[in-house]
């Protein structure tokens, strides 16, 4: 699949890695759609984008509303003519271990921070890619969902929440390419490791130098290498139901 062109949804794409693929794509010829629930990144990325010549398309959405996701690629369909490529990358992270006894007191996860990451994740990721699979099979168009994974999906301490739903997404991203496939619909997957963004901002320093120091490159990626990754996804029409992984040679 050729990128210039193509219609484009990003979700979660107001900032991080969902922000530079967007305009990486752009860069490249796509007509894309910025989707996120927070009005105030999605108010930066637009002063961002106000210098370029052109700019992508913003929208406010939460994708783990059902009504809203189903009104935004309602309203992205009439506006394009039709959605060729969808990037599920919304996401968010609360940090927490099952259970930690810090000064003699039990402290436990707490239950809406996990429902909070299942249901942004996991189930926005879901209906995302639910609503735009139903809009290009009613238009018999073919098309591509990329899903957004993480080197957490295996496992990793202090990120129960996290690391489900990235394992899920794995497991969708597999399901969705066996079933979507007849339809000429491709599903894959990217999975960084360890990215410089604001959400691992919010990660304790001393955790992330001894990150750092785990991984072969000795770096965390660049927020510019990312768009790279997708545009291969893309153009690449044999890669299907697959993770590409790009964490800098660090696994867990």
């Amino acid at each position: 699949m050729n990128i210039d062109g193509q219609d484009v949804v990003i979700t979660g794409g107001a900032s991080g890695i969902g922000l530079a693929c967007a305009l990486g794509l752009h860069d490249w010829g796509a007509r894309v759609w910025v989707v996120d629930r927070e009005s105030a990144a999605l108010d930066k990325a637009r002063d961002q984008c106000a210098k370029l010549s052109s700019s992508p398309q913003f929208m406010l959405c939460d994708v783990s509303d059902e009504g809203e996701i189903a009104t935004a690629v309602d309203a992205i369909e009439q506006e394009s003519g039709g959605i060729d490529i969808l990037l599920n990358n919304a996401a968010v992270l609360r940090d927490q271990t099952l259970v930690s006894k810090l000064g003699g007191k039990i402290k436990r996860h707490r239950l809406a921070d996990w429902n909070e990451t299942i249901r942004c994740n996991l189930t926005g990721s879901f209906l995302a890619a639910r609503e735009v699979a139903a809009a290009m099979i009613r238009e018999k168009r073919p098309g591509l969902i990329i899903n957004t994974s993480s080197i957490s999906r295996s496992g990793n301490p202090g990120q129960s929440a996290y690391a489900a739903t990235k394992g899920g997404i794995d497991a969708l991203t597999v399901t969705w390419s066996q079933e979507l496939a007849p339809y000429g619909i491709r599903v894959a997957a990217i999975a960084p490791g360890f990215v410089e963004t604001p959400m691992t901002e919010r990660i304790p320093e001393l955790f992330l130098d001894q990150i750092r120091a785990k991984t072969p490159l000795q770096r965390f990626g660049q927020l510019d290498e990312f768009p790279h990754a997708v545009k291969f996804v893309i153009e690449n029409d044999y890669f299907n139901g697959k993770i590409l992984e790009l964490d800098g040679g660090l696994r867990f």
